[in-house]
């Protein structure tokens, strides 16, 4: 998806763009090796829905005809702490489906709507051309590929920067947060009476447990449901054993619709032990020529679903850099490492937050990360029983608005009264239920 989303703004400001991919492209919907997260549940968040139906238009009614379940951005049962936010509707209109369908239209739709833009296949880059301190291009099998730019979107393992190292230039600096992260996926059918909301997304207090679950609807009536784990046993194979890890989550929900159906697929395995940011934004020296974008800037906890919108915003950063200093600047790499590390500051630093809550997790800790959490803990128990605290949180979380505006005089009164509120239900059961909508 970074690959693509790049070569869609660079189409805007270059005569030609190709695409070289390892991988074989099928021309259907399916998971493909090069992309081992694919097969799991993914959620793309509202603004990055928003930057992709204005770079491919059509693109919306495209992915509906293939599937897509259509959906308000806030339409989820998020169970945290062991009660769930109230509902709260964003007004936002999201798509809901697997990562191969969104990420095969896509590529259709590039292809067909930007005639400057190819793609090759099952080309695998040997190493980069340099010349005089400049990258000129890229080597394949022996022949040389000549380019103005080179943008490497080769993913959290990208060995571009390695190769440069071995040439002289430095290396950025790398922060990683060990997760330990597990996760075992199923699909299975969905029927019309599992859930009456779309999306249901299962947190356990990574406080207490480190287990988790998400289940999110898909082409073809199915749902994909996605057991993690950190720090603990992994998600198991065995399909028995499986149901009773689902069934240790703090909601019966997806355990329940596991119950009742058979699954189309076995568990499906993914493991990644660290969430990584290379700081290429404190690099004194790089060459003229090359950039790296996505996940080889910053690899966040795939379960925060904020991996695609951010290499989306980084390619919308780049398209920026170029309009103002040029394709060929010997400043444009500085430029946008610099635009790109603002992209990706609020995330990286809400998700290793969030990753911290666990107190297994271990990495470099961002100064006042505690503080933070104790606060977001308040507003995570505010979102029970507060519309316009789920709302904004809700924003913030598909980063439509800045995690500060969760932290305004008003909105920090409005979350302490709510969590007040919340905690007082959650010891009068006889009362309305936790998460019913107070206002």
């Amino acid at each position: 998806m970074a690959g693509l989303v790049t070569a869609r703004v660079l189409s805007d400001h270059v005569d030609r763009v190709r695409i070289l991919e390892r991988d074989h492209l099928p021309e259907e919907a399916i998971p493909r090796s090069g992309v081992p997260q694919g097969r799991h549940a993914h959620v793309l968040l509202a603004a990055g829905q928003s930057l992709l139906d204005g770079w491919f238009p059509g693109l919306a009614d495209e992915l509906r005809a293939g599937g897509a379940v259509p959906l308000d951005a806030g339409g989820l049962v998020w169970r945290q702490g062991g009660a769930s936010w109230t509902a709260s509707d964003l007004g936002l209109c999201a798509l809901s489906m697997s990562r191969p369908l969104l990420e095969t239209t896509v590529h259709r739709r590039l292809l067909r709507q930007r005639p400057n833009v190819s793609i090759a296949d099952e080309t695998a880059v040997d190493g980069l051309i340099l010349e005089d301190g400049r990258v000129v291009g890229v080597q394949v099998d022996g022949a040389q590929h000549r380019a103005d730019l080179v943008v490497a979107c080769s993913g959290r393992h990208t060995r571009f920067l390695d190769l440069l190292a071995e040439r002289g230039f430095p290396a950025p600096e790398v922060s990683a947060v060990h997760i330990d992260l597990a996760c075992g996926t199923r699909v299975v059918p969905r029927q019309p009476d599992d859930l009456t909301r779309a999306v249901a997304i299962e947190v356990d207090d990574l406080a207490c447990s480190h287990r988790m679950g998400r289940m999110v609807p898909a082409e073809g009536n199915r749902w994909i449901i996605t057991l993690g784990s950190f720090h603990d046993e992994a998600p198991p194979i065995e399909p028995a054993a499986y149901a009773d890890f689902a069934r240790c989550l703090p909601s019966p929900l997806i355990a329940d619709v596991l119950a009742r159906t058979e699954a189309l697929t076995p568990v499906l395995t993914y493991r990644m032990p660290t969430s990584r940011r290379r700081h290429v934004e404190r690099l004194d020296r790089t060459p003229a020529g090359f950039l790296v974008l996505g996940d080889a800037i910053c690899s966040l906890n795939p379960l925060h679903a904020q991996g695609m919108l951010s290499a989306a915003l980084q390619a919308q950063a780049l398209g920026r850099a170029i309009a103002r200093h040029g394709l060929t600047s010997p400043q444009l790499a500085r430029a946008f490492y610099r635009q790109a590390a603002k992209v990706v500051d609020a995330p990286w630093r809400l998700a290793a937050a969030a990753d911290f809550v666990d107190a297994c997790t271990s990495g470099p800790e961002s100064v006042g990360t505690g503080l933070l959490n104790r606060y977001l803990d308040m507003v995570s128990r505010a979102c029970r029983t507060s519309i316009p605290v789920a709302r904004q949180t809700l924003r913030v979380q598909n980063l439509l608005a800045r995690p500060a505006s969760l932290m305004t005089p008003a909105m920090v009164v409005r979350v302490l009264l709510a969590a007040r509120r919340s905690r007082w239900r959650r010891r009068n059961p006889a009362g309305r239920e936790a998460g019913s909508p107070v206002g």
